[in-house]
Formats: structure tokens, sequence, C-alpha cells
């Protein structure tokens, strides 16, 4: 019979181990090695903004941004007035920030424009009236005369 020896200097455990002990640093060790995984950046978090949709009409809605060059693009607009066009894709419901308004921007949706198409510029009480044809039809908002008032988070 052959006699094999310990390659490791850890002492031997006698008895059989543990499968939940295993198993939970088999994912401690898949946990640590994702965390230090540089090719899988965390997901910056979304920006809230307030947009003043054209200083005649004085309304203002919220858009929820989750594009970091978009966020970027409009943090660089804030205070500079009318520069740039906001535009983004409507879904119903406030989406949980678009208050007091039935719809919302697609946060993945939304672009900072020099310029669009006329079809949908407007503004937001003419969505609200008529959303089913802005969302069926349309499909997106960009009212022409947008400011960003302020970024909220």
């Amino acid at each position: 019979m052959k006699r094999y020896e310990r390659l490791s200097s850890a002492p031997a455990v006698s008895g059989s181990t543990r499968p939940g002990a295993t198993l939970a640093l088999a994912a401690a060790a898949l946990l640590i090695g994702l965390a230090c995984n540089d090719s899988h950046p965390a997901e910056p978090s979304d920006a809230l903004f307030d947009i003043l949709a054209s200083a005649a009409s004085g309304e203002t809605f919220r858009i929820q941004v989750s594009d970091p060059s978009q966020i970027a693009a409009l943090e660089s607009l804030l205070g500079q007035g009318n520069r740039k066009i906001v535009s983004g894709a409507l879904r119903r419901g406030n989406g949980g920030f678009n208050t007091p308004w039935s719809w919302h921007m697609a946060p993945d949706s939304i672009e900072v424009a020099d310029v669009t198409i006329e079809l949908c510029d407007g503004r937001p009480s003419d969505v609200e009236s008529a959303l089913d044809y802005w969302i069926d039809t349309v499909g997106r908002f960009c009212p022409w005369g947008t400011e960003v008032v302020a970024r909220l988070q």
C-alpha cells in the first residue's frame, strides 16, 4: 500500500467538511472577485433634473436620467438659459418622479439635442391633455424652449 504525504502545510481536518460552509466560502470568493473586476464598473446612480418647458408657458416637468454622458450634458446647462433641447421617449404614469403629470420620459432615452423635429415640440400640458396621441403617435417629447433649472439628485 502506498503512502501519500501531504503537500500542504495546513493542518489536516478530520471528519467531513460542512457543505454549507464550503458554499458560503465559494460565494464570498465570487463576490470579492466581481467587486475587484474593473471591467464591470458599478452603475452610476440616476440623476433627477427639473426642466422649464419654456419661459412663455412657465410649465415645468421632471426627468430622471441614467446615461452618464447625458447627465454631464444636463449639468453643463444648469443656469445657462435655453441652450439645448431636452428630448425623451414618453411613457404613461409619472414614473415616480414627474408629479403632477400622468406621463414621464423614459430615463434611458433622455437626450440633449441641438435640433429636433417640430412634431414633438409642445408644453407639458399639451402632452397631458392628449396623452394617448402623444404616447401612441408622437412617441417623444422635445419642447424647444427647455431650460435646465435644477439637479435634485
